[in-house]
């Protein structure tokens, strides 16, 4: 059996080969951001015949080079990252089978953190061994 918490911690783990600092599951960033961050979203999850179902999102923070340009260059290197790492993944977790894609890839501005991100909207999918 796979829960949400399992899964921040699976792809907690997928992102370390990013070599970019994750803010642990459940913690919020505040103010502006003063270098690259990782942030992971679990979504609940959604039983279905064979899969457990849960959408989650992986953030790749990057900070603006100034108030009114984003590093593009950068951004756009880590999406192009982001879309092979996490193209498809299959592996098993706790003798439990599971399988995450890219569902959306997109580039996103946040003001109060002054930065922009590259928001990576994953589909996990757990076999369902209830």
């Amino acid at each position: 059996m796979i829960v949400t918490t399992d899964i921040a911690d699976i792809l907690f783990r997928d992102c370390k080969d990013f070599g970019i600092k994750i803010v642990p599951f459940g913690k919020t960033l505040t103010g502006e951001l003063t270098g690259e961050r990782i942030t992971i979203h679990v979504k609940g999850q959604t039983p279905e015949t064979y899969w457990e179902k849960s959408f989650c999102e992986v953030n790749l923070c990057v900070p603006d080079l100034s108030p009114t340009e984003a590093n593009y260059p950068r951004l756009k290197a880590l999406e192009r990252k982001a879309k092979e790492k996490f193209r498809s993944v299959t592996d098993t977790f706790d003798g439990t089978r599971y399988l995450y894609e890219v569902d959306t890839i997109t580039i996103e501005a946040d003001t109060a953190l002054k930065c922009h991100f590259v928001n990576v909207r994953l589909l996990f999918n757990v076999l369902n061994t209830i």
